[in-house]
């Protein structure tokens, strides 16, 4: 049976911040989400927060607000249980952009990988347990316009709104299955998620597809390339890619075009980007051609392991009890046991079964359903 959708309402001053949270500290769950603007602005921060409990669902608007630390408060306080669907990016950006942190999680994204839904997006869980189809044409909108439309309000709730009836269809599952407290450690573990750059300033390029096939000179011109494309997508206000494709800029650093025919003939240069940004490419080739060979960027290469007999042996038996407990269950193998723990446990070695509290990031569920004395005996 589907729950009746929540009418939202917007909070957009102070004082009806302090009134939400005031009635919110008093429920014993909320749902939270954010939404941000990465796929259109430069500036990739919250721009929306939605919240719901058992009784309301309401739009909080940090571009109206000086201080959301009223959610902060909400957020870590043990006492009310915070549900989420995939709360990894909502607690990294919320902790980038105001620093807060999270307590008493529960993630219904993580409950349905663990009770085996073979799809686990919001949209397919909210149709198949409420009827309830989100519209798919409004997942990438500009959540930094104002005023926000009718349709992105409705949608903006209804991904806070159903929450709460969705945690409770997904712990009846886990129960019956006995996996809740495989969730629960889960849980546990997304209280310390935190912001962190994936690259030093400076260096984002590195991370593009194919910039690691790249000889220095040309990473010299990727370099060059970013830093156009950086100061004009930030001038613009719009999202890097969208002013040029990540993978046109390593095309570029590889053909290297000297002359507008060689930029033209480029793999993905399109006429109308050609036009609008030629002389400005063209520009930016030259200044990282003609950058110093001491100061070209250069990947560090860590010189490879020579493959061990016996942890290859172990990990290969490793494997075959995952794949073979996995199927017993109806779970992914990537999901009961990461390749990189069971690759630990293989060097590892363990002879006894306390030896596996030192694998990092082995769950102790993970554990529970490979088997201790299992795991000891394919490893040793």
């Amino acid at each position: 049976m589907s729950p009746s959708p929540l009418q939202p309402h917007l909070v957009t001053d102070e004082a009806s911040l302090t009134a939400l949270t005031a009635r919110l500290r008093g429920e014993p769950r909320v749902a939270l989400d954010t939404e941000a603007a990465s796929f259109h602005r430069y500036i990739d921060r919250v721009y929306l927060v939605q919240v719901s409990s058992d009784r309301e669902t309401a739009l909080v608007d940090p571009l109206a607000l000086e201080d959301l630390g009223p959610i902060g408060a909400l957020l870590s306080d043990p006492g009310s249980e915070v549900i989420f669907h995939e709360a990894d990016y909502d607690l990294r950006i919320l902790h980038r952009d105001y620093g807060f942190e999270a307590r008493n999680i529960w993630d219904t994204r993580i409950a349905a990988h663990l009770a085996g839904e073979p799809a686990v997006g919001l949209g397919s869980l909210l149709e198949k347990y409420f009827g309830v189809r989100l519209r798919k044409d409004l997942q990438r909108a500009d959540w930094s316009q104002r005023p926000l439309s009718d349709e992105m309000i409705a949608y903006a709730a209804a991904d806070t709104a159903y929450l709460p009836d969705l945690r409770d269809a997904l712990a009846a599952e886990l129960r019956q299955l006995r996996r809740l407290h495989w969730a629960e450690e889960e849980f546990l573990r997304l209280e310390g998620l935190r912001w962190s750059s994936r690259a030093p300033p400076g260096q984002e390029f590195f991370s593009l597809k194919g910039a690691k096939a790249l000889h220095p000179p040309q990473l010299a011109i990727l370099r060059a390339l970013w830093q156009w494309r950086d100061a004009r997508a930030q001038e613009l206000d719009r999202a890097p890619f969208r002013v040029l494709a990540n993978d046109l800029l390593v095309s570029l650093a590889r053909a290297a075009p000297e002359t507008a025919a060689a930029l033209e003939a480029v793999p993905g240069m399109s006429a109308r980007v050609a036009r609008r940004h030629g002389p400005a490419l063209l520009e930016a080739v030259r200044a990282g051609r003609s950058s110093p060979a001491r100061s070209w960027p250069r990947f560090e290469r860590r010189p490879r392991e020579r493959p061990d007999a016996s942890v290859e042996a172990r990990l290969a038996r490793l494997k075959a009890l995952r794949s073979e407990r996995a199927a017993a269950i109806g779970l992914d193998p990537g999901l009961v046991c990461p390749n990189a723990v069971l690759s630990g446990i293989a060097r590892a070695a363990p002879s006894e079964a306390t030896a596996l509290d030192d694998v990092p990031d082995l769950r102790r569920w993970q554990r529970e359903v490979l088997g201790d004395a299992a795991l000891v005996q394919a490893a040793h």
